[in-house]
């Protein structure tokens, strides 16, 4: 009985090897054929992913190309009208305008730079020192030595003259104004430290008080910015006037009188004499050089200074940083968006474009450059164009120009 049993479980065995365990090759095969079509589906994946990858390296080198293209030419030197010095120029609405020695007044018409004024305002052939545009482009106002002043109308030609305002008969070093025609704010300048403020209504402008924002010291930069007028001394002193309405004006509730428990910024410093109601000393501590130039830009102010050094201001912070920009003394100093320029003596050209680091152009001349403007796009919060040339002016009736292209928007850019 257990010799059969034997037997009935060695044939048993046996017969397992002989057919394996049920189902064992179905699902292998069943098995390996999942990972053929799996592995065939994964070759698939990596073809059409490795197809999907160029295309988007194709993507993204267009885009490198469209955002790498530079939006600027070469500084090329043009053919002027003049071998007069020409102090300062700005972007009027029908093109370009410099001013400078004997009151000399240009134009950059389609056929190039023309005369337009001779003698400046007054016909006295006093120079020209300094030019600035209302908002929207219509009237450029200019002021120079023997208290000349005035402002041209470019859209019928109409030019008025108010030279020695208040009796004011001293150099007006620099004039800054705010706002559209007709309703324009506007400081002017002096060498005796002094700033005469000017408000256009009904069509005439209305003189208000002299003031001193610091000490005496000649001021040769004054400009307007979004929240309201800075301006420079040859002692190293920063100044603002806040705009009306400006709660950061005065007192911290808005008002006009000041708390003196909020003492000053982090980067001031006592003056010898009392700062005016209206101007704020706001720098700038151990100024390092003499300051020629300033300008405020949507977010920042920069101060042009000797030696080749600038001053950034960040208003949020009441912060001053010095920059190195170059060689030479600077004499101008402009932004627009994120690049900024300076022009300094001896044919100096420096430009920042969205970093910290400063490079030297090549410029066309070795005149020195005094005065700068750079084109405004269409696209800035005014809608006002101007005509794509950055422009720079200075000694010996030097003009040079540099082209812009509009940077594509995101609906201009084709794939």
């Amino acid at each position: 009985m257990i010799d059969r049993l034997d037997d009935s479980l060695s044939d048993a065995l046996e017969w397992l090897q002989r057919v394996g365990s049920p189902g064992t090759a179905d699902d292998a095969s069943e098995a390996g054929s999942d990972r053929t079509e799996a592995d065939g589906d994964r070759r698939s994946a990596g073809d059409d992913g490795g197809e999907g990858d160029a295309d988007a390296a194709n993507r993204a080198s267009d885009t490198d190309a469209g955002d790498g293209t530079d939006d600027r030419g070469d500084w090329e030197a043009v053919e002027s009208p003049t071998s007069r010095t020409l102090h300062g120029v700005v972007h009027g609405q029908d093109g370009p305008y410099a001013c400078g020695e004997g009151g000399l007044l240009l134009h950059r018409t389609g056929d190039g730079w023309r005369v337009v004024l001779e003698r400046g305002p007054g016909v006295s052939e006093n120079t020209l020192r300094s030019i600035a545009a209302t908002d929207d482009g219509c009237r450029l106002w200019f002021a120079g030595d023997s208290g000349a002043l005035g402002f041209y109308d470019v859209a019928d030609g109409h030019l008025s003259d108010y030279s020695a305002p208040m009796e004011k008969t001293s150099t007006w070093e620099a004039i800054a104004v705010a706002g559209r025609t007709g309703e324009e704010r506007v400081r002017i300048a002096n060498g005796s430290g002094e700033v005469l403020d000017c408000t256009v209504e009904d069509g005439c402008p209305v003189w208000g008080e002299v003031v001193e924002p610091g000490g005496g010291s000649t001021i040769p930069g004054i400009t307007a910015g979004p929240d309201g007028f800075y301006a420079i001394d040859t002692s190293g002193g920063a100044y603002r006037e806040a705009a009306a309405g400006d709660a950061t004006a005065g007192g911290t509730d808005g008002s006009t009188e000041r708390d003196p428990r909020d003492g000053e910024p982090a980067d001031t410093e006592p003056t010898d004499t009392e700062p005016t109601d209206e101007w704020d000393r706001i720098g700038v501590r151990n100024a390092q050089v003499d300051f020629q130039d300033v300008w405020a830009g949507d977010e920042s102010v920069f101060i042009a200074g000797a030696d080749g050094i600038a001053y950034r201001y960040d208003p949020d912070c009441e912060n001053w940083t010095p920059l190195h920009v170059g060689q030479g003394a600077l004499q101008a100093i402009r932004s627009r968006g994120t690049d900024t320029v300076a022009v300094a003596n001896g044919g100096r050209i420096y430009e920042r474009a969205a970093s910290v680091r400063w490079t030297e152009l090549d410029a066309p001349t070795e005149q020195s450059l005094l005065g700068l403007a750079l084109a405004r796009s269409s696209a800035d919060s005014d809608g006002l164009g101007t005509v794509p040339v950055d422009v720079a002016v200075g000694a010996g009736g030097a003009i040079l120009e540099c082209g812009r292209r509009e940077r594509p928007t995101d609906g201009d850019r084709r794939d």
